[in-house]
């Protein structure tokens, strides 16, 4: 005697959460990368209850738009702060709302926050 089962509709619906769960954790995830210019590497010094901490600042332009991008605390003593990057060169980077993402050579991603944007001067 076959008796009908809820399992095969609970079966059912748990592969579908999983399946649309994983489908919008892979669109999340994407970035779009284009390619800029690293116009400048500097830093920052930024004061938080009395405690005062540097950042490097990286200077990408794509298309018409510099974007100043606040990267991680450095240590006191960094060595490089541009992490392989080397200034002129072309670096892949992604704009997502507020923040930009740099690809290293390495293929590693620096993530920073984005503090300001300008329209690049156009030359002559």
């Amino acid at each position: 005697m076959n008796k009908p089962s809820l399992v095969t509709p609970l079966r059912i619906f748990m592969v579908s959460c999983l399946l649309l769960g994983a489908v919008c954790w892979c669109r999340g995830a994407h970035k779009e990368f284009q390619t800029g210019t690293l116009l400048d590497i500097g830093s920052d010094e930024k004061v938080k209850k009395g405690n005062s901490s540097e950042y490097a600042i990286y200077q990408v332009q794509i298309g018409d738009l510099v974007y100043f991008g606040r990267g991680e605390k450095q240590e006191k003593h960094p060595g490089d702060a541009g992490r392989g990057l080397i200034v002129g060169d072309p670096v892949q980077a992604a704009i997502d709302g507020n923040d930009m993402i740099l690809q290293r050579p390495d293929g590693k991603e620096i993530k920073t926050k984005i503090i300001k944007r300008q329209r690049a001067v156009p030359k002559p």
